[in-house]
């Protein structure tokens, strides 16, 4: 008969509960990078202050993003997912005017946390400079400005919408009206754009309503 030794009776040790993960080393990049681009700007930021602010060392960098330029077209990439969630609440309005205002509001409160949001006229102004980004930038951009649109049409429909506007000059329009807010904030960081959205979106709605019984001025400058 085989002795049975002490080891062999001994209970095998428990394997650790709960361990926490190590962060993802990618999103660790990403929100470096955030963190360095709003901090300084995209052409201040260098790849050694995202490295020192990620905590990683400059070969663990490029193993993911191999330039500057690929972690901005990550974070605009990025940017899809919430960005459709931001249509959802447009589409689930009551009206054009007012699922507008439930973006604005969600954006600007941070229920909707959206890069956007703080670095909009750093990404724009950076996507007017590269080729490259701006492919991936206007590519993201006119998926929103198309679901937009579309939720316009949808308003013109119902008879919210005055059917003589032009679709395309509205959203110019609105487009602008969008960029400037984002501008905004980043110049005047302390204005409650959140709690103004409500009387942005009673403008935008009377901006839109069909004529009444007032006469229609023109806005157009007879050349001669």
């Amino acid at each position: 008969m085989v002795a049975v030794t002490e080891a062999e009776h001994r209970p095998a040790a428990p394997k650790p509960v709960g361990r926490a993960r190590k962060p993802d080393p990618r999103r660790r990049v990403l929100d470096a990078a955030i963190a360095c681009f709003t901090r300084t700007g995209f052409h201040a930021a260098s790849m050694q202050e995202i490295c020192a602010e990620a905590g990683m060392s400059p070969g663990g960098l490029y193993r993911y993003f191999p330039s500057k330029e690929a972690i901005i077209i990550a974070i605009v990439e990025e940017e899809r997912s919430a960005r459709m969630k931001m249509l959802e609440m447009l589409h689930g309005a009551p009206s054009f005017a007012a699922g507008l205002t439930a973006m604005g509001r969600a954006l600007f409160s941070g229920e909707m946390p959206m890069v956007c949001a703080d670095l909009g006229p750093e990404i724009a102004a950076e996507a007017a400079r590269n080729p490259k980004l701006k492919v991936k930038f206007d590519e993201v951009d006119e998926e929103m400005s198309l679901a937009i649109r579309d939720a316009f049409l949808a308003g013109q429909a119902r008879g919210e919408i005055d059917p003589g506007i032009d679709p395309d000059v509205a959203m110019t329009l609105i487009d602008a009206i969008g960029d400037g807010l984002l501008l905004r904030r980043r110049l005047q960081p302390e204005l409650p754009l959140a709690a103004m959205m409500p009387g942005f979106g009673d403008l935008i709605a009377r901006m839109l309503a069909p004529a009444r019984s007032a006469p229609f001025v023109s806005a157009t400058v007879d050349p001669t």
